[in-house]
This record gives C-alpha cells, sequence and structure tokens, in this order.
C-alpha cells in the first residue's frame, strides 16, 4: 500500500493495542506481521468487517443510521475525487494528519475524546443516577458535535469540489453553526441526501454545553440551556429522552468514519483478496 496508507495501518494498530477497538481489532493488530498475502491490511479490513457485523446486530433504525453515515461518508470521497483526486485523499488522511497548510486539522484528537465519551457512556447506561447520567450524556453530546464540527470542515471542501467549486480553507476557521449552514446550502439540508448530518449537527446546544450555560430540569425531564449574548439571550430547552437519544446516535460517527476510510483505503490500494474480504454492502457503493 501507499506510504500514508501504511501510516493508517500503524495508527489503527496501536489504537487497538491501546483497548480503543473491540477484541477481534486487537487480535488483527497482534497478528499484523503475518499478513503478508493480505498486504498487512488485515486491521482495516477488520474494522470494516466488525462495522458491518455491529452495524446488523443493532435495532433496525440505529443500523440503519450507521449505514447511512458510512455510505455517504464513502459517496463524498467518490465523487470529488472525480474532480480532484489530491483533495479526495486529504479526507482518509484526515484521521493521521492535518490538511496541508492548516494545523491541528486531523480529526484524530476529537475521534479519541468521542470513542472515548462513548465508552464512558455504556458503562452507565443502565445507571439509575440521574445526575451521573446527566453528566456522562453532556459530555458524549459534546464530543459527538466537536468531531461533527471538524469533519465537517472536510465534507464541505470534498462536496464543494465534486460540484466544481473554489474551494475555501477558511471554512476550517468557521464556527459550527456556519459551516453547518455552509453543508446544508450546499446539499439541500433537511431535504437533500446528507440530511442526517443537519439533524444531529446541534450547534447551539454544544455551545451551551462549552459555556456551562446548560442545566436538567429533572422535575420536567427537559434540558434547559442559554443561547444568544448580551441583551439576546434566551433560554430554550430540548426534552431529556431526545437529547439522551440524540447522543446515543451520534456516538456511532466514531466507528461509521472509520469503517468508511478502512474501506476506502484497501479498495484503493489493498489486495484483490483483501478487497474481496470487504462487506459487500460497503463497497458496493464505490
Amino acid at each position: 500500500m501507499k506510504n500514508t496508507h501504511q501510516r493508517l495501518i500503524q495508527q489503527f494498530s496501536q489504537l487497538a493495542s491501546e483497548g480503543m477497538f473491540s477484541q477481534s481489532i486487537k487480535a488483527s493488530q497482534q497478528q499484523y506481521d503475518q499478513l503478508k498475502p493480505l498486504g498487512g491490511v488485515n486491521v482495516l479490513v477488520q474494522v470494516a468487517r466488525e462495522f458491518q457485523e455491529v452495524t446488523e446486530h443493532h435495532v433496525q433504525e440505529i443500523g440503519e443510521i450507521r449505514s447511512l453515515i458510512c455510505k455517504l461518508l464513502i459517496v463524498i470521497y467518490r465523487e470529488a475525487k472525480r474532480q480532484d483526486p489530491s483533495i479526495a485523499l486529504t479526507f482518509v488522511h484526515s484521521f493521521i494528519q492535518d490538511y496541508p497548510s492548516i494545523p491541528k486539522s486531523s480529526l484524530l484528537p476529537r475521534w479519541v475524546s468521542l470513542t472515548q465519551s462513548s465508552l464512558a457512556t455504556r458503562e452507565i447506561s443502565h445507571s439509575q443516577n440521574q445526575l451521573l447520567t446527566w453528566q456522562i450524556y453532556k459530555q458524549q453530546f459534546q464530543s459527538y458535535n466537536e468531531f461533527l464540527n471538524g469533519l465537517l470542515s472536510y465534507l464541505i471542501i470534498l462536496w464543494r469540489t465534486s460540484l466544481s467549486k473554489r474551494v475555501n480553507l477558511n471554512v476550517f476557521d468557521s464556527n459550527y453553526a456556519n459551516k453547518v449552514d455552509d453543508f446544508n446550502a450546499l446539499t439541500g439540508g433537511e431535504n437533500g441526501a446528507f440530511y442526517i448530518f443537519s439533524r444531529l449537527a446541534r450547534p447551539r446546544i454544544r455551545n451551551a454545553i462549552a459555556h456551562e450555560s446548560i442545566w436538567l430540569d429533572s422535575e420536567a425531564g427537559k434540558v434547559c440551556f442559554i443561547e444568544g449574548r448580551g441583551n439576546n439571550k434566551v433560554e430554550s430547552e430540548i426534552d431529556f429522552t431526545e437529547f439522551v437519544a440524540l447522543a446515543g446516535i451520534g456516538s456511532h460517527f466514531s466507528h461509521a468514519y472509520i469503517a468508511a476510510i478502512s474501506v476506502i483505503a484497501v479498495m484503493e490500494d489493498g489486495s484483490d483478496s483483501a478487497k474481496s474480504l470487504l462487506p459487500l454492502q460497503l463497497i458496493q457503493v464505490f
């Protein structure tokens, strides 16, 4: 494989050894040096295969959301590549390196934070301690929105490229709400093919969490938060059950993202035997 994709394998292998993936992926990492017939890509193949297996074992609604996110990420790469392969490749590399000339734009730190929050959320999923549940889900909510905030910069650049529009790297400096608006304008928002990103992006609540202007009204079952500045501040609310549901759904971004870039890397540079092991549902998107 290309050197950059070898780096991707090495990064995945390190994360597996640190317990960031499941045991099956960790086992693939342990066998890494023995996998010459697959060109050393078994850890990527296993990430994609496990993503599909986990997706199929989820309840139908969650499984469909996971699958949709992963497939849309592959589609964005596919369409951008038709216009400019070098720009499309920045999405695959976004896990391990910054966008050219844009420091700290790699998604790895955000991905690690999201994955750690997701693991913590699973640990307390059946807890009866509402205060603990609130604190953990609040962190989960912020983590998935921080990840999506970083991801949107790449998605906007790739989709603009696919439409033969001028790419503006200032998108990396835009605030989260503006990125959401820009992406919606490009893709049709709630009425477009990428509606799932629009529905899950919640910049106002993310800002409230960051500024600690959010709280749980346990008696009413509402999450209340302040938005706006100065004399324009207003109080808004969202049902706690909806807040938890969004946080739970947002946690699936981490697995869908690494599955997408794993499929892309193997399909672009893996051996025929490695490609044959990828989930058919994902490679059909190509």
